[in-house]
């Protein structure tokens, strides 16, 4: 298989064409509001759809079922908060949702694939090296710093719903703690076959939690809408984390 498999490619040109489909439909607001409600649902069921199938290859390997276990309940649970936001806007016609039941199912879903992650590292926890723990450290405490700076400190000044706050910034917050166990497991599996698993696990925790900081932000002020290009990172995110479990997959089965 060449350096870019079909399964990049294919997703590679679905993000570019729903890249241009939320440019083209910025002026049609009605199919928009479709658009937004339909495209995020079906892209978080890449990694639901990803686990489930190495789950069921990997049944009979306890570490690996456990680990895929959990990273596939939390990917479900993300579908069922898309599914839920989608139910909401398209069949009872409330524009935005939020918060809502659809903020559950995706809260409940960052425990599980955090449990997974560290699943997965912890045969291996007698090889992580303090460096790697100071590494991670760092770069999640700048990105804390950043998150409070850019995004908690703007929405506190403007904003009279505290529950929306309280729900708006556990998003971020969660995210940077996806990120901590990601790095540390690139850094532990550094140079091996594993390493882009976890880059992959990297930029879908980076784009998911740019994702959240901005719709925080942009529902704080007013001025988000379905359909907003932000969701874009979202959907990207969701690519990635797809990737990550096919390339685990795929570089274990080479």
């Amino acid at each position: 298989m060449g350096p870019f498999p079909r399964s990049y490619v294919l997703l590679a040109c679905a993000c570019a064409f729903v890249t241009f489909l939320y440019a083209l439909l910025q002026l049609l607001p009605r199919w928009l509001y479709i658009l937004s409600s339909t495209v995020e649902p079906a892209f978080s069921l890449i990694p639901v759809i990803l686990a489930a199938f190495s789950l069921r290859v990997y049944r009979g390997d306890r570490w690996f079922a456990q680990v895929d276990s959990f990273l596939f309940l939390g990917f479900l649970l993300w579908f069922l908060g898309e599914f839920t936001w989608s139910f909401y806007t398209l069949i009872l016609g409330v524009q935005i949702p939020y918060p809502s039941l659809a903020d559950a199912f995706w809260l409940a879903g960052y425990p599980l694939v955090l449990v997974g992650m560290v699943a997965f590292v912890s045969p291996f926890k007698v090889a992580m090296r303090r460096r790697n723990l100071l590494v991670a450290s760092v770069v999640s405490v700048a990105a804390l710093g950043f998150v409070v700076r850019g995004l908690v400190l703007p929405v506190l000044s403007f904003s009279t719903d505290i529950i929306s706050d309280v729900v708006g910034l556990a998003y971020p917050m969660l995210d940077i703690a996806l990120l901590f166990a990601s790095i540390m497991g690139l850094l532990l599996f550094w140079g091996g076959k594993m390493a882009r698993w976890w880059y992959w696990l990297i930029a879908g925790a980076i784009l998911t939690a740019v994702g959240d900081i901005l719709f925080s932000y942009f529902t704080a002020i007013g001025t988000y809408y379905d359909g907003h290009p932000l969701e874009l990172f979202f959907e990207f995110g969701y690519t990635c984390f797809g990737l990550a479990v096919h390339d685990r997959f795929r570089g274990l089965s080479q």
